[in-house]
């Protein structure tokens, strides 16, 4: 593994021995894999479960339907007077666009809970309709490459996470000494449950966005991108902050957070030239937060180095202090785990031997896969998760070595469902998270092995990262940029780790001087080879349905390889029979 070594040398005498520790470790555990229980995958069902039948709601809200096409949105500027004591905002938002075709009717969405004031165009009120959390509103009529904007004024309680970032909306919290600590996570229940816009994945703001927040004097507001100004409200009793994003950027990244905040500066030297990171954290964690959000300047450039540049410098690169979790709120991100590289607040941000905070990791490598590089429908969610966490592997073995990073990806497979395939349904408003995140990471994975060839599997990932910034792509996408580096058709390989819910079934039998083997529970014409150690030697199959054998020496010893390969292992006495 080419890109290993070179870190290797790099390191310090206290690295190499650490390194070597868990380098000695993890080659007595893989060394003992065919020891393991068969079972450790879990089995998936012989039927995968039922997606959630479609609702109105995510009819409405996940299809592109002629009402939505028939305009680009091109920026928002959103005008919020937040008020705490009340959990209520009311406000209004410009939305600048561009007609895709000649209509007369358009579709916007906001949550039926909040309530419609009124729609402007050219200083009149539009007729509006509404159906679940769209809204429909008659135009005059707007021609085809005809630029407009609209104003929808609005107010209301916005719904409020119950468990926040997974359940989300307002974060109504205090913070330690009893102070407001405000802030808003909103991927899957969409950013209309706050704001009014067309809510789909795979139309941004091309120009950027504008966030204005009115706020009490007494708090500091964070949103995305960059400060513009911060001025007193008429009365005196508020500060008005507007931030502005001047790239196209994910609806439910757009963010705002209050709290006694301070600001910290830092720099990070990258190989295009010095650029500047900003910590918002609360006043009491000024100290910490100096020193332990200092590693994002190792995870940019391990990120710049593997996928390319960071595209968001004109907007910043900021870490948050928050009261959940944390989110990967573009140009913003939010932070909340226990400023500990080994004892997050959730088991897995911990996983991670010490060399970097796993949350903080996580959510930075959204800004490259989910922010830059976005899923053309929720149902492609893995492109954003699986990659963020396969990119976690990568960054332990360009610390600390393959076996260390086989040791990491074994404990994620663990957390494998297996009850659905990853991609989901499109144009349902279906966010296809459950194995998305570590059966992404783990197909990925797999391909690396079926490749076998590092040179060209780094390059194809980054040429893909890099080609396709700031832009939509779905599995398809990734598929042919394999197709296309490989010059081999991956496309039933695709089918069975996507579209199917079941790992393939690598089933073997050893008997006498014959090893036996094919695949099992799969696709009609599925073929992938497989690694098995024989004797010590490394050796590779090409399997497929029909049975194949090969010839080996009596009592030969044979481990599968399966730590390369998101596989399931079955002892099958009758292949010997059927040969």
């Amino acid at each position: 593994h080419w890109h290993i070594k070179s870190n290797i040398f790099k390191m310090s005498m206290k690295k190499i021995t650490y390194s070597f520790f868990f380098l000695f470790f993890i080659m007595f555990n893989v060394n003992c894999i065919s020891n393991r229980s068969e079972n450790e995958i879990i089995a998936p069902p012989d039927k995968a479960k039922l997606f959630p039948e479609l609702s109105e709601r995510n009819r409405l809200l996940g299809a592109l339907l002629p009402e939505r096409t028939c305009y680009d949105v091109l920026h928002y500027m959103i005008n919020v007077d937040i008020d705490i004591d009340k959990k209520y905002i009311k406000g209004f938002v410009d939305i600048k666009s561009t007609a895709t075709t000649d209509f007369s009717k358009l579709q916007f969405d906001l949550a039926r809970k909040m309530k419609l004031n009124r729609v402007e165009y050219l200083d009149k009120n539009l007729k509006t309709s509404r159906n679940k959390d769209a809204v429909f509103v008659e135009f005059p009529l707007i021609k085809k490459g005809e630029n407009f904007t609209f104003r929808v004024y609005y107010e209301g309680k916005p719904l409020q996470a119950k468990n926040p970032p997974w359940d989300g909306g307002f974060v109504w919290e205090k913070d330690k000494k009893g102070r407001p600590f405000i802030s808003v996570a909103c991927e899957g229940e969409g950013a209309n449950i706050w704001w009014p816009l067309k809510d789909h994945i795979a139309d941004e703001p091309d120009e950027g966005a504008t966030m204005t927040f009115t706020v009490p004097k007494e708090l500091y507001c964070v949103s995305n991108g960059r400060l513009l100004e911060v001025l007193d409200s008429p009365d005196e009793t508020k500060r008005i902050f507007t931030w502005t994003v001047n790239n196209p950027i994910n609806n439910y990244n757009i963010s705002v957070q209050l709290g006694h905040y301070i600001t910290i500066k830092d720099t990070i030297i990258r190989d295009s030239g010095i650029d500047t990171l900003t910590y918002y954290v609360l006043d009491y964690h000024e100290e910490i937060g100096k020193n332990h959000f200092k590693q994002s300047k190792d995870i940019i450039r391990f990120f710049e180095k593997y996928f390319g540049e960071f595209q968001w410098w004109d907007d910043g690169y900021k870490l948050v202090e928050v009261s959940y979790l944390g989110m990967e709120h573009q140009s913003a991100v939010t932070y909340g785990n226990n400023w500990s590289n080994w004892g997050g607040e959730r088991s897995w941000t911990n996983k991670y031997y010490g060399i970097v905070d796993g949350l903080l990791f996580h959510e930075t490598a959204h800004e490259w896969w989910g922010n830059s590089i976005t899923a053309i429908d929720p149902a492609h969610m893995w492109i954003q998760e699986g990659f963020a966490v396969y990119s976690e592997a990568l960054y332990i073995e360009h610390k600390l070595g393959y076996n260390v990073m086989i040791d990491f990806l074994l404990k994620k497979r663990e957390g494998i469902k297996n009850n659905l395939p990853i991609v989901g349904p499109v144009n349902e408003n279906y966010w296809a998270f459950g194995d998305s995140y570590n059966k992404g990471a783990w197909v990925l994975h797999t391909l690396r092995n079926a490749i076998n060839n590092d040179d060209l599997w780094f390059s194809t990932l980054k040429k893909f990262a890099v080609d396709n910034a700031k832009s939509h792509v779905s599995t398809e996408t990734f598929l042919n940029y394999i197709i296309k580096a490989t010059g081999k058709n991956y496309q039933l390989v695709f089918y069975q780790y996507f579209y199917d819910h079941r790992p393939p079934t690598f089933e073997y039998y050893q008997e006498g001087q014959m090893f036996y083997y094919r695949w099992s529970n799969v696709i009609s014409g599925f073929a992938m080879p497989v690694d098995i150690d024989l004797n010590g030697v490394e050796k590779r199959l090409e399997v497929s349905e029909k049975l194949s054998s090969i010839n080996i020496s009596e009592h030969s010893v044979i481990h599968i390889r399966d730590w390369e390969s998101l596989i399931i292992t079955k002892r099958n006495p009758d292949l010997k029979k059927l040969n």
